[in-house]
């Protein structure tokens, strides 16, 4: 089983076919991971803050928009 590259909440570009311009600029959040589709792809639900519905695009066309959270180590 292959993992997903990118988690809930993380900040991705959203990458299309030259000619398919029709979504909104900028940078989108991934809200969930989904499934594979039937050739294999891993899924994600994203969403941009000027559309009102979210997207379903394959790992391929996201490009991570910024450097992955990480959990602060707490040190005594």
């Amino acid at each position: 089983m292959v993992a997903h590259k990118f988690k809930t909440g993380d900040l991705v570009l959203f990458q299309t076919a030259f000619l398919d311009r029709r979504r909104a600029p900028g940078v989108y959040t991934v809200v969930r991971t989904l499934p594979a589709n039937a050739h294999g792809e891993l899924q994600y639900q994203v969403k941009n803050e000027l559309e009102t519905y979210g997207r379903i695009v394959q790992e391929h066309q996201l490009l991570r928009a910024s450097a992955p959270k990480e959990t602060p180590v707490h040190r005594r």
